[in-house]
């Protein structure tokens, strides 16, 4: 047991400082990026890969093979508006990929033309978007994966006052009564996203509601290695949830806290009832015994 929880403490310090020494060496490609490659990683790739299979929202390899440049300027711009007005191509994606929903992205032209010609690019190539600047702003030390976890359950604020991820999200063993269902379980987070897709979603959450929430309170370098390093820890502490879909778990001590509520209630209204009478009762002795 010892050694499991020693590997469990280790592994997630050592692989987040494998992750930071690696991200931290830029390729000449990186040093040089193509048109639109900071807009798509800003704006997009949260839930977007390019060859990389879908994610909350299709892969968009071949994307200009499926649609012509005048929808695409018109969508990424207002999406939501598109599907309104009964355009088949925009109600067929959000059919497909509801209950997600595409926020409105407010580009220039020449900043959605400068995105489509990086996925033209990709998609000539082969190749796969890789974020440049998902990198973690220094190494995971040991003491990062309580400190994620006090910022995770609200127990220390966040510093721009963004609300805490247990209002909306849960993991397993993060507290007696758990976390959130607004949003999704983050138990396997880093199954499901690589490590850089991870990163690049906690420095620009770009989903409607964390956007909402997080847009002009964006989480700190120091927030964003904590929360990494421990969500790295949970997932080594749940191993199950990595190979399983993530599901919440049965929490019934709010059932048994209501049901306690009901059994005292009951209890005060019966002796409240029982009493409501005890004054006449307690005139009628007395004046009995006169």
């Amino acid at each position: 047991m010892r050694n499991r929880t020693f590997k469990m403490k280790i592994m997630p310090v050592f692989i987040g400082v494998l992750l930071t020494l690696a991200a931290g060496i830029e390729s000449a490609a990186a040093q040089n990026l193509p048109p639109g490659a900071v807009d798509f990683e800003k704006r997009c790739y949260s839930c977007h890969n390019i060859n990389g299979g879908d994610k909350k929202g299709p892969d968009l390899k071949g994307l200009l093979d499926r649609r012509s440049k005048e929808w695409l300027r018109e969508f990424i711009q207002a999406p939501a508006a598109m599907n309104r007005k009964g355009d088949a191509d925009a109600n067929a994606l959000f059919k497909k990929f509801a209950p997600e929903i595409m926020p409105d992205q407010p580009l220039a032209p020449e900043q959605i033309d400068g995105i489509l010609s990086l996925i033209e690019s990709l998609t000539k190539k082969g190749e796969t978007f890789i974020p440049t600047g998902a990198k973690l702003s220094r190494a995971i030390e040991a003491g990062d994966i309580d400190a994620g976890r006090e910022a995770f359950t609200g127990k220390v604020a966040l510093n721009n006052g963004g609300a805490s991820c247990i209002a909306c999200h849960n993991i397993n063993g993060v507290g007696r009564f758990g976390g959130g269902t607004l949003g999704p379980d983050l138990t396997a987070v880093n199954t499901k996203y690589k490590d850089p897709e991870l990163i690049s979603i906690l420095q620009n959450p770009n989903f409607p509601t964390m956007k909402s929430v997080f847009g002009a309170k964006p989480l700190t370098d120091e927030e964003i290695v904590k929360l990494f390093a421990y969500f790295q820890s949970a997932k080594f502490a749940n191993p199950a949830a990595q190979t399983q879909p993530a599901v919440a778990p049965l929490n019934l001590w709010f059932p048994a806290i209501g049901f306690l509520g009901l059994v005292l209630s009951f209890v005060t209204l019966n002796r409240i009832w029982k009493n409501r009478l005890r004054g006449v009762r307690e005139d009628l002795v007395r004046s009995s015994k006169k």
